[in-house]
């Protein structure tokens, strides 16, 4: 009796779990790795091959590794020079790649397929880029004589996504604000947001950009002078704006 007995080594590439997101002009790690089932020992990569793409554009080649060097004569051009694997980590089954001086175009769906001699695998996820904005500019629209109240402007462009635009005081209490007013050019957001502050809270304001762990401020402290100017109907308002 001639029995065959087959043994499925089950090996697996695997990418994050969530979108993998980048700042505008800095590097990123998109990772993925080769694995065996849980409790079993590290797998290496060193004798496979690595080949990252964009399946959105046809599936264009972003990074390759054959044969135990980098081949990327076939790399789309807005990669060239911007790509690396990790060669020391191969061994431990890293298949990550490091892309630098990240573009907003680089933004969408990445693969990363692993090719060994009797299987190959892969894994896609999406790398999302966010863009910092310009610092805000703030500044003292009118004064209300009537509510006493003043009405300040700040704004900020260049974004992406949108940021939260607030209005802080010396506390860090946020101001009474109108709606956001938001533009797009050329898929970037600015935002502008008018707040309001009566006379008798006039202090040390910070106009914040904020966008996940980033933000952007700027400090005014607007000064009122009273008394006979008032009574004349004038009002002069001083704008102190420091910029650290």
């Amino acid at each position: 009796v001639c029995v065959s007995v087959c043994v499925c080594d089950c090996v697996i590439v695997v990418g994050p779990g969530s979108p993998v997101v980048a700042v505008a002009g800095s590097a990123v790690v998109l990772p993925c790795s080769v694995r065996r089932p849980a409790g079993q020992s590290s797998l290496s990569a060193v004798d496979m091959n690595i080949k990252w793409t964009r399946p959105e554009l046809g599936d264009a080649l972003v990074h390759l590794y054959e044969n135990h060097t980098d081949v990327n004569t076939r790399q789309i051009l807005q990669y060239s020079g911007r790509t690396a694997v990790f060669t020391e980590e191969l061994q431990n089954g890293n298949v990550s790649l490091r892309l630098t001086d990240v573009k907003l175009h680089d933004e969408g769906v990445y693969k990363c397929l692993v090719d060994a001699e009797f299987w190959k695998d892969d894994v896609s996820f999406n790398l999302r880029v966010e863009v910092i904005g310009e610092r805000p500019v703030i500044s003292v629209e009118k004064y209300d004589s009537n509510s006493e109240q003043f009405s300040l402007l700040c704004e900020s462009k260049g974004w992406r996504p949108q940021p939260d635009l607030q209005l802080l005081n010396s506390k860090g209490e946020n101001q009474t604000a109108g709606d956001p007013e938001i533009q797009r050019h050329a898929g970037l957001f600015n935002v502008k947001r008018r707040f309001t502050v009566h006379k008798n809270h006039i202090d040390t304001f910070y106009c914040r950009a904020t966008l996940g762990e980033h933000k952007e401020e700027k400090e005014i402290k607007p000064i009122v002078f009273y008394g006979d100017l008032l009574s004349r109907g004038c009002v002069c308002v001083c704008v102190c704006v420091c910029v650290p």
